[in-house]
């Protein structure tokens, strides 16, 4: 990221942008876009709390939420020193296998060493941790409103944004509209008053339903302070998640498929922990207190909008980011790490562009290459899923042919990596985003037959192909 060797000083003060959202996606990249503009427009419909709290715009806070290692590696370099003061303030770095552990097949896997960590803490400390660093920017200015929609000039380009504050409508002139919104897919509307098409878009139905709570924790040291994630594998419908965080709690999550009733009581939850194929999970909560009320949240689909296939190009100014490009099955934790890319990814062509003069056309070079390394991690992650959800018979949608050559090479990538750490290296540095897909070729391409008994069956009986990061 070249982009913040000047840090300190933005490339074009004269310059303004918006981000709309302030959530993780939004906040990251307006941190990336202070390098470039003078000013850069936060703008969210709630203020945040001074305090980690749970916020109605982030639904599904209240759920577990660890951060991959590419997530990580990104927030390394746009606040320098990050993973310290997530550790200061209480998150927990676990190393994958060994601290953030698999239930699969029956058993819990062996812990083995991939150099691959994850980032647990509640939702709410981690964004009022990037909060904070946002805060010390002087030109990322926070504003309250609702965004309800976009201005563009006689050329077609975005020349600002509608927002409505208080009840009276106002204009915002901006060079660079960045839409942060989530879920929430206004900005299709936006573009559709503008007279744009939408892209081309893929949609799956997962159908997945949680419940979390958090825990007292009276365990603060020893092997079993890890994350244990049971995950519900074809055809199994049942799973959970437990993972240490902040203020020595257990978050624990109790996570259904398609028509699995979900607890509704804390005595429904103790007791879904309790039937649980392996009883690690609850008895680790088993003596401990809920000190939250318990959450709940469904995801029946998810969607992958192809700006990069678009066949009409987006209005000059107007970037989407985060869950506007895609959503994903919240089971493989692939969100916010996925978002922190994209700012990479904002970032890198930035960095290109800013060489240039301000009065240049600046927006059509930044587009086309934004949007390409921007669909990068979502495709990644989005054929992870599908592979791995199109193993239920009840999973709706049309799983791509990638992602059928993807469920196959997971299947021997896990069945050959028995008993080999290199290999299992290998799987994770592409499940979180480390690496591509094509690097799991070299571990999927060769011989029948490996030698190794462990291996030749697992290979003829692999069923299980739950991502790693999990």
């Amino acid at each position: 990221m070249s982009l913040f060797a000047d840090a300190d000083r933005p490339r074009w003060p004269d310059q303004t942008a918006a981000v709309i959202g302030s959530g993780f996606a939004g906040m990251v990249a307006a941190a990336v876009l202070a390098r470039v503009f003078g000013t850069v427009w936060l703008i969210d419909r709630e203020d945040h709390p001074n305090v980690p709290a749970l916020r109605k715009t982030v639904p599904q806070a209240a759920h577990v939420h660890a951060l991959l290692q590419s997530g990580q590696n990104v927030l390394e370099q746009v606040f320098p020193g990050f993973e310290c003061k997530a550790i200061a303030q209480g998150s927990l770095p676990l190393k994958v296998r060994s601290g953030w552990r698999s239930f699969s097949a029956g058993r819990w896997l062996p812990p083995v060493e991939t150099g691959v960590q994850v980032l647990s803490q509640t939702r709410p400390a981690l964004d009022h941790l990037i909060r904070q660093q946002i805060a010390g920017i002087a030109g990322i200015l926070p504003l309250l409103g609702r965004v309800t929609g976009l201005l563009a000039d006689d050329a077609g380009a975005i020349s600002g944004l509608r927002l409505l504050q208080d009840g009276t409508e106002r204009e915002l002139a901006v060079d660079l509209v960045v839409d942060a919104a989530g879920r929430a897919e206004q900005g299709a509307g936006w573009l559709a008053a503008l007279g744009h098409t939408a892209p081309p878009v893929e949609t799956g139905y997962p159908e997945v339903r949680y419940v979390s709570g958090l825990f007292s924790r009276q365990l603060d040291a020893g092997e079993d302070l890890a994350g244990w994630l049971n995950f519900a594998s074809a055809p199994m419908t049942r799973g959970a998640v437990l993972a240490p965080v902040e203020g020595g709690r257990w978050m624990a999550t109790a996570t259904c498929r398609f028509d699995t009733q979900a607890p509704a009581t804390p005595a429904e939850f103790r007791a879904f922990l309790e039937a649980l194929p392996d009883d690690k999970i609850s008895s680790l909560v088993r003596d401990e207190t809920l000190v939250s009320e318990l959450k709940s949240y469904r995801i029946a689909s998810v969607r992958f909008n192809r700006f990069d296939q678009a066949t009409q190009p987006l209005p000059l100014g107007y970037l989407p980011i985060g869950d506007r490009i895609a959503t994903f099955n919240p089971l493989y934790g692939q969100g916010m790490s996925v978002a922190a890319l994209q700012c990479q990814a904002l970032a890198d062509a930035l960095g290109q562009v800013t060489t240039a003069d301000p009065s240049s056309d600046w927006r059509a070079a930044l587009a086309a290459p934004y949007l390409a390394s921007a669909a990068v991690p979502a495709e990644a992650a989005w054929l992870i899923g599908q592979a791995s959800d199109m193993e239920y018979p009840a999973y709706r949608g049309q799983p791509s042919a990638a992602a059928v050559a993807l469920n196959k090479d997971l299947r021997r990538a896990f069945a050959t990596s028995i008993g080999r750490a290199d290999r299992m290296r290998r799987i994770d540095q592409v499940l979180h985003l480390l690496e591509p897909l094509s690097h799991l070729s070299s571990l999927v391409h060769r011989p029948t037959g490996s030698g190794d008994p462990r291996q030749d069956t697992a290979l003829a009986q692999a069923r299980d192909i739950s991502p790693a990061l999990n």
